[in-house]
């Protein structure tokens, strides 16, 4: 995995080259990454996008189950079966929401600010990619 520096810009609306910043594939689409106030799009196949959607799909759901059923184990505490059980769903939902979270760390590259006001510096990203974004800023 390689590192490339991309204008701030460029990355917000869409104008990074269509080559997947994982893959260094043709890309099919940009997937949102990072974190305010760096967020940007980037590159993906349809592959990848459709794994990052399920698997944002798959945490946010894994995070309000948790919720919901520690809430219901505490609800129903008067029965002796329902406090454990609850808390022991609620814990494998975390877990799962850890697993997810880790999973797209995987398949999205790391935002940093760059040296230059302006720029950001994607981590993680394919050396295609790099190569594709050198060609386009000549």
């Amino acid at each position: 995995m390689a590192t490339a520096r991309v204008d701030l810009a460029d990355a917000r609306e869409r104008r990074l080259p269509l080559v997947s910043v994982r893959s260094g594939k043709p890309a099919h689409g940009y997937a949102t990454a990072g974190k305010a106030p760096y967020i940007v799009r980037v590159p993906l196949t349809q592959a990848e996008f459709d794994r990052v959607q399920w698997l944002e799909a798959k945490r946010r759901s894994a995070i309000v189950g948790g919720v919901v059923c520690v809430a219901f184990g505490v609800a129903m505490a008067r029965f002796p079966v329902m406090l454990p059980l609850g808390l022991f769903i609620g814990a494998l939902s975390f877990a799962l929401w850890g697993a997810c979270v880790f999973m797209l760390r995987r398949l999205l590259p790391v935002v940093e600010p760059g040296p230059k006001a302006g720029q950001i510096t994607l981590h993680g990203v394919d050396r295609r990619f790099v190569a594709a974004v050198g060609a386009a800023a000549d």
